[in-house]
């Protein structure tokens, strides 16, 4: 794949700074709520040990080491009136001097040979009664799904990061170039601006007709090609599809596409505060009945809310999730053959959209 000018483009724009005063000032209103939540249920403090959570608490911390694990490798524990990194003893450094710096956090050094280690501890600093973050509910769910400010504009950036490198990759795509050339053309050009691929699919010709998930098998292009990606950094995800035609599509599938786009916008369209998720469900069900596919949703889920993971939650019908102010959306309906997706942030005045 020839090199295109996007890289210097990526490059030259800078992400966006928050400061650790910031950090540190978001991070104590987030252990307000936290704790808020932790009374409420019945407890005296939570363990926090999975990634999303401790991003959004953090404003940003990175407390992994393999990339595809959900879990954390030094999570946190926040009690009445402190909170802890319970970090092994080969992470304690690194946590301490590159992720917590400046914040309101006391990085603790356990053993990593011993596998009770962060159990222990937990329930000696907790004073017994440690609840998970499953035991918070929906309630952690829904605090961690408002994003603030300093959020919203850095998945701004990270939304033009990845649509500048999806665009760039498509514009010189070729035929017989490979499914993995575009996968990796993807991945190494957006981990130059700091920006991690969780998800990577990429279908060339029928393998999209075929599979909803198609990870790239390495399948030379030749008529058309399907790209999807979830970029994330700083614990912030966005997500978008897009396609590339060589050559024009017959108009049964140009019937597909159009009807994706108009799935799509119904779907925007029914995302206001105060409606439900289910109540998007049913804005797509309907405009899929309308465009002539009305049991395609059930093929495939029609994406829900995006922020500190590439779906905070996945929306079904008769979901009763209150959309809110400062939620982030990413929407994919998808028939046989084609797709559409979107990442959008709900402001007060409606969508903005991040990246489509």
């Amino acid at each position: 794949m020839r090199e295109s000018p996007a890289r210097s483009a990526l490059a030259e724009e800078a992400a966006p700074e928050v400061s650790g005063t910031e950090r540190s000032q978001f991070m104590g209103e987030r252990l307000v709520a936290v704790r808020k939540l932790v009374r409420a249920a019945g407890g005296r403090a939570v363990l926090l040990d999975r990634r999303r959570d401790i991003a959004w608490l953090t404003v940003g911390a990175q407390h992994h080491v393999v990339l595809a694990s959900e879990a954390a490798v030094a999570p946190l524990l926040v009690t009445a009136d402190s909170c802890y990194a319970l970090a092994p003893v080969n992470e304690a450094a690194r946590i301490a001097d590159e992720e917590l710096a400046g914040l309101p956090v006391e990085v603790v050094s356990l053993p990593w040979h011993e596998p009770t280690a962060v159990a222990s501890e937990a329930t000696r600093l907790g004073d017994g009664a440690v609840l998970s973050a499953d035991e918070l509910g929906q309630h952690l769910l829904a605090v961690r799904s408002r994003l603030a400010p300093p959020e919203h504009d850095r998945m701004r950036w990270l939304a033009r990061q990845l649509d500048a490198r999806m665009s760039a990759t498509l514009q010189t795509l070729e035929a017989n170039m490979t499914e993995d050339d575009v996968a990796a053309a993807m991945a190494a050009e957006l981990a130059r601006s700091g920006v991690r691929v969780p998800v990577l699919l990429v279908a060339a010709d029928e393998r999209i007709e075929r599979y909803r998930h198609p990870l790239p098998q390495g399948r030379p292009v030749k008529r058309r090609l399907m790209l999807v990606a979830v970029a994330e950094r700083w614990g912030l995800h966005v997500a978008a599809t897009r396609f590339r035609e060589l050559e024009p599509p017959a108009p049964d599938l140009q019937a597909r596409i159009g009807a994706c786009a108009e799935i799509l916008a119904a779907m925007r369209a029914a995302t206001r505060p105060g409606r439900t998720m289910g109540e998007v469900m049913a804005a797509a069900i309907a405009a899929y009945g309308r465009s002539g596919f009305p049991d395609e949703w059930r093929l495939h889920h029609q994406g829900g809310s995006i922020g500190y993971a590439g779906r905070e939650r996945i929306a079904t019908p008769d979901d009763a999730t209150t959309i809110q102010v400062d939620m982030a959306f990413a929407w994919n309906p998808s028939i046989r053959g084609a797709k559409a997706e979107a990442t959008d942030l709900l402001r007060d005045d409606g969508l903005e959209t991040l990246i489509g």
